[in-house]
């Protein structure tokens, strides 16, 4: 089960039974748009911070919010515990199933995820991203055609990941394409 999917789904549930604080969650810059789109139209908030259970946990206290996660599936009940725990989650998401009456299967597929293209491209040098003349350009018009960009430098490698995630899957791959090649032609010479 894809993470965004069980947070979505947990969030919703906890929302019925009033028990969502501040009616706000907590999850990754990694997090699929559909997750942020299915909330809003629930009247609940998303605040994104960066990947790691130790960022949700901060995010999460800071805002005084007590469900937080990963798409990984790494879900933090702050009510129970300031870690991920799978026995919680597991609980939590029997309980929701039983009290709602649905197969795990519905329960746990309440929206469509937007589709996501990841590049990893080798690079020979790290360039701060904004001193790339034209990087601000480029992310501007992939903003403009409806697609949320994530590019930044892997902490452990030669490598710049690029992540597009957009509702057009042919635009995604077409605009992957032309990012790549741009990025390439920059972190290459």
């Amino acid at each position: 089960v894809d993470g965004d999917k069980l947070i979505g789904a947990l969030a919703c549930y906890l929302q019925s039974k009033k028990k969502l604080s501040k009616n706000a969650i907590v999850a990754t810059v990694m997090s699929n748009k559909g997750l942020e789109d299915y909330l809003k139209k629930r009247g609940i908030k998303l605040y994104r911070c960066n990947v790691g259970d130790k960022y949700v946990l901060e995010t999460m206290q800071k805002e005084g919010i007590n469900l937080g996660g990963e798409q990984s599936g790494h879900i933090i009940f702050s009510d129970y515990a300031k870690t991920g725990d799978a026995l919680v989650s597991a609980l939590q998401v029997s309980a929701m199933i039983l009290e709602n009456d649905m197969k795990a299967s519905e329960a746990l597929d309440p929206f469509d995820l937007y589709p996501q293209i990841l590049e990893n491209l080798k690079i020979s040098k790290k360039i701060p991203l904004e001193k790339i003349e034209g990087y601000k350009e480029l992310v501007k018009s992939l903003e403009k055609e409806g697609i949320r960009t994530l590019i930044r430098y892997s902490g452990t490698e030669n490598l710049l990941r690029i992540l597009l995630e957009g509702k057009d899957e042919k635009l995604l791959q077409k605009r992957a394409k032309e990012a790549v090649e741009f990025f390439r032609s920059k972190l290459n010479g």
